[in-house]
């Protein structure tokens, strides 16, 4: 139970710190200011995005790499793990720019 309440804990202090990060960014830009309840939703929406296609990335990747091409299984990990953390930056850097 302290478990599942120390990751709910962290799990919201991750969500408010990369909104806080998200106003930061953006008011050392020179962007104008969004409200609290916008850039909410953009972290929402990019951690949905981050989740979705990094679980998506590992799946096909582990399919295609391991059981097709015959890859070991650390690098048919690896692979698509790494395309999708760089598309996801490049999300996060585009979405600090708007």
């Amino acid at each position: 139970m302290l478990v599942f309440l120390g990751g709910l804990i962290e799990g919201i202090l991750d969500f408010l710190t990369d909104v806080w990060l998200l106003r930061k960014q953006r008011s050392r830009n020179g962007r104008p200011e969004n409200s609290w309840q916008k850039d909410a939703t953009d972290v929402a929406i990019l951690d949905w995005w981050l989740a979705l296609i990094a679980t998506g990335a590992a799946l096909l990747g582990v399919v295609v790499l391991f059981y097709i091409v015959g890859f070991s299984f650390g690098i048919s990990f690896f692979i698509p793990v790494t395309l999708a953390a760089l598309y996801l930056a490049y999300r996060w850097i585009r979405l600090t720019k708007d």
